[in-house]
């Protein structure tokens, strides 16, 4: 039997998994110009192999989001290491997760919910709603890839139109959303990764996870080709505050397709525990066609750590009253 991504049964949270995530980004116009990045996580503590996250629940979620404003180049960046999900979460019959954080004195209300025909995404920094334009991308056609010591499932809403608010100011703009699970939890892992957008509405998703390295096209008019990829830097790399190491100028190769990128804003690292990682806007030349997307780059950790998350048994306290 062929494994196959189910939409939109798929969008619901899945059972016994080490870990699972719904991600989003993309560009927004108002009085300024802006770009996006959130990601809710789902994780089996027992499974995913993350030992910083020792907490007394099964199942954790935690969040990181990223607000780029491109006109001033002000970067505000959220990594909540622990939220909790409201008791109606996951209740209905559509996607519907509400959630917070417990640890920090402002209240904020976040949410990732279906209502009809359009996805809510609401963090801190906006509130968004995204309906989407073209049928899913499922990487690697099915959305099942066989990275080789591990598999996960994956796909993608390419190409979904925004309306919403940052705080006050309305926006509109064009947005990115990945779905992916897997029953392997962190493994040592390392990866490259980019999602494009054109303006003749193509759309890339391209990686290399550890040496495995793919890419799905979603042409203009729904059709989807999987291809082989390669990767390689150009200039030179950008050391961190952190002392890690990121190539942030690529080009890319993807059968009749050349692709050069460059970051929007360089500082765009996030720290997590032991991981940190580069997560910002690009943009790139698509056989001379200006393009825009995101850049994720977890460099291969050589022994470089962030500090590991430490939990106040006070904090403990107030979880363990909270579920």
């Amino acid at each position: 039997m062929i494994k196959r991504v189910d939409l939109p049964k798929d969008e619901l949270p899945h059972d016994n998994q080490a870990i699972e995530w719904w991600y989003f980004n993309g560009f927004l116009n108002g009085k300024n110009k802006y770009a996006f990045m959130t990601t809710l996580f789902k994780a089996d503590k027992d499974k995913v192999n993350l030992k910083f996250l020792k907490i007394p629940v099964k199942t954790i979620y935690f969040s990181h989001s990223l607000l780029f404003n491109l006109t001033t180049k002000k970067v505000e960046k959220e990594v909540l290491p622990l939220v909790l999900v409201s008791s109606d979460s996951f209740k209905r019959k559509d996607l519907f997760i509400n959630y917070f954080s417990p640890l920090r004195k402002e209240y904020y209300n976040y949410e990732i919910a279906r209502y009809d025909d359009k996805l809510r995404v609401k963090t801190k920094f906006f509130d968004l709603f995204l309906k989407q334009n073209k049928k899913p991308l499922l990487e690697n056609q099915t959305g099942y890839i066989d990275l080789g010591e591990k598999s996960t499932y994956y796909y993608t809403y390419s190409n979904l139109s925004v309306s919403g608010f940052i705080n006050n100011e309305k926006v509109t703009g064009i947005a990115w959303h990945d779905k992916q699970w897997s029953n392997n939890g962190f493994m040592n892992d390392y990866w490259l990764w980019f999602s494009l957008q054109l303006p003749n509405n193509t759309e890339i998703v391209c990686f290399d996870y550890k040496g495995k390295k793919m890419a799905t096209i979603s042409y203009p008019n729904g059709r989807l080709e999987t291809l082989e990829a390669s990767f390689n830097p150009i200039g030179n790399k950008w050391i961190s505050r952190k002392k890690m190491e990121y190539h942030l100028e690529w080009e890319i190769k993807i059968g009749k397709f050349l692709i050069k990128t460059k970051p929007m804003i360089t500082d765009c690292e996030m720290n997590f525990g032991f991981i940190n990682y580069w997560e910002g806007p690009i943009t790139a030349d698509v056989n001379g066609i200006k393009a825009q997307g995101f850049m994720e780059y977890l460099a291969e950790n050589k022994g470089k750590f962030s500090k590991i998350i430490e939990w106040d048994k006070s904090v403990l306290d107030k979880i363990r009253k909270m579920i």
